[in-house]
């Protein structure tokens, strides 16, 4: 992941000091590389290196760079450590186009194998490199700078934008596939970017990219390529950005931005986790003689949710625990057929370190599951997968804890494919609603929001109470809990709704809240909706999450209720669905009362110890 920011200047100014002001607006994008690509007298130069844009450019001095077209990327590394190898832009052999790109691109590793059998030589392990080579392949078949890009627009699978900038031409071209792409105008240049705030201060209006165009900034103008022809400029947005909101995306928190990213998160997990490491991973798992699940907070109820993944698709029956316990009660039954699944999203949990380290030395296989590949999770393991969500600046996990599941879930599926639990068809159905539930989501959004803020009228003079769920879903009800008070400081518990009326629903009254994430199994959602009656009835502020759709959820009826409707999807995609509005009720319900969202007292990003 990353953020992109080109620039193209009218007549000969210098655009390199716009170029870099622009990266630094992108931190949320990315922050463990940086790097700018130049022309100067006719040459193609990349300046590039490890760190924030800050030390990138004082240490190199990018500032003291002069040319009319420039372009830069600030990086998140999701594919290939964060290295000075890895970091963008990327040029090809001949130094005459230069490449920076967002999201990850699918079918790497079949370009990569054309590439270097075509006597390319590639310098690090970024998909976004390989796409410089197969330009530079188009390009000596004598097509021009916007033919060779619109054959790469059709080679090109996956989750992407991507800018070039070419020497000759002194142009940037640009296109994505779904993710957003903007072309900034200005009195003195000409800029392209993936984030509308990235221009505050630079350009005066804006037009943004479809995905089936590909766009040519030039020092004499824009021009933009539809199904391989030129086509009319749309007429320019005036571009309007709230000054103080520019470092978060021109959303008022972190947390909400990051809420908003989980259906593109979701597709940047599905296109990034490359096929051969997932397929070793599922072969652990089929492999190991006992696997074990560790993980702290979010990350463990992602875990959780993982061990219905496993049993229901592969057969195996995971054990889930705590990371601060696994030393105390589990680490005596581990030896060489053991398989220990490590969560981290940042990859510096202090108990998932240790235990991994005890699980080591008696021989385990460590299968590391994580945000941050740079991390000492990554290299402890013996093989680890990306989370890709990109990063993650708030401390509540929001978009990191659905792409974990998502992972998860993608590893249980190839071991179901692998072991011939499920044959090709159903896994490729499978895959397909994946990509189904992340658009549904992104359009639910918006509407999802605005039934979060009606509900948190009822919870905001509560003084506590349950979240309550069954089945798959049940790990969802402790999540929910557990972000009501990170969030908005609100003591909640998550219940099993068969174990509701075992002691916890005495406490249920007025001024209590109560809320219900509808189970996806059919006997046990039949089983909670007297639950939801008896809390009404019982005088509880009342909040059920539910598929849109479901009728029996129109049925219910209560001043003190509220329901929250989610995009239907497949069962076991429900958790990753739902977790989106139990997130935005904590956040709304934090905003009511006036919490500090991204940064909670006395919690960090990475529990060190």
């Amino acid at each position: 992941m990353g953020g992109i920011l080109g620039a193209v200047a009218r007549g000969r100014s210098n655009v390199v000091p716009s170029v870099v002001e622009g990266l630094k607006r992108m931190r949320f994008k990315g922050y463990d590389s940086a790097g700018v690509a130049v022309v100067e007298e006719g040459v193609l130069s990349v300046y590039k290196d490890v760190g924030w844009v800050d030390y990138v450019a004082e240490k190199l001095g990018l500032l003291k760079l002069s040319s009319s077209v420039a372009l830069g990327q600030t990086r998140y590394a999701t594919h290939g450590r964060p290295t000075t190898e890895n970091a963008h832009p990327f040029a090809d052999c001949r130094q005459r186009v230069a490449v920076a790109g967002d999201g990850a691109i699918s079918n790497y590793e079949k370009l990569k194998d054309m590439v270097v059998m075509s006597g390319h030589k590639l310098q690090s392990r970024s998909d976004f490199e390989v796409p410089a080579h197969v330009l530079e392949e188009e390009l000596e078949r004598d097509r021009g700078f916007v033919e060779a890009l619109q054959a790469l627009q059709g080679i090109l699978e996956g989750f992407y934008a991507i800018a070039v900038l070419d020497r000759d031409s002194e142009c940037i071209g640009a296109f994505a596939s779904t993710l957003p792409l903007y072309v900034g105008i200005s009195g003195e240049a000409f800029y392209v970017t993936n984030t509308l705030t990235a221009l505050h201060g630079l350009a005066d209006s804006y037009i943004q990219v479809e995905p089936s165009e590909l766009v040519l900034a030039c020092r004499g103008g824009v021009k933009v390529y539809r199904q391989g022809a030129e086509a009319q400029l749309k007429p320019p947005s005036r571009l309007e950005v709230d000054p103080a909101l520019v470092d978060k995306g021109g959303f008022r928190h972190h947390m909400l931005r990051e809420i908003y990213e989980v259906p593109y998160a979701l597709l940047r997990t599905l296109s990034t986790v490359q096929e051969k490491y997932l397929q070793l991973a599922a072969r652990l798992v089929l492999g190991a003689e006992s696997v074990y699940i560790i993980a702290n907070g979010t990350s463990l109820h992602a875990g959780m949710v993982a061990s219905y993944y496993l049993s229901e698709l592969v057969g195996v029956s995971p054990v889930v625990t705590s990371a601060a316990e696994f030393p105390l009660y589990y680490v005596e039954n581990i030896g060489p057929g053991s398989l220990v699944v490590a969560i981290s999203q940042s990859g510096e949990t202090g108990d998932v370190l240790s235990s991994l380290y005890e699980a080591k030395l008696r021989g385990a296989t460590i299968l590391g599951v994580t945000n941050y590949i740079g991390s000492r999770l990554a290299r402890l393991s013996n093989v680890y997968l990306p989370i890709a969500a990109g990063p993650e600046l708030a401390v509540p996990a929001t978009k990191t804890f659905t792409s974990t599941l998502l992972l998860l879930y993608l590893i249980s599926l190839k071991a179901s494919r692998e072991s011939g639990r499920t044959d090709a068809g159903t896994h490729a159905q499978k895959v397909s609603s994946i990509k189904a539930a992340a658009t549904a989501l992104a359009d639910s959004l918006p509407r999802i929001d605005e039934e979060a803020k009606q509900a948190v009228k009822l919870l905001k003079g509560c003084r506590g109470g349950y979240v309550v769920s069954r089945g798959i879903t049940y790990p969802l009800a402790l999540e929910a809990a557990l972000k009501l008070k990170e969030v908005s400081y609100f003591h909640a518990e998550g219940v099993e709704a068969g174990e509701f009326k075992h002691g916890p629903f005495v406490l249920v009254e007025d001024g209590f809240f109560t809320g219900f994430i509808m189970p996806v199994e059919r006997l046990s959602a039949e089983a909670t909706y007297p639950l939801i009656q008896s809390a009404i009835e019982a005088g509880a502020s009342t909040v059920v999450v539910g598929f849109e759709g479901d009728g029996r959820l129109a049925q219910l009826s209560g001043e003190k209720l509220a329901v929250i409707h989610a995009p239907p999807a497949e069962r076991h995609l429900a958790p990753i669905v739902y977790a989106v509005p139990l997130q935005l009720l904590a956040y709304r319900l934090g905003v009511e009362l006036g919490r500090p969202i991204d940064a909670p007292r006395y919690l960090t990003k990475a529990v060190t110890r």
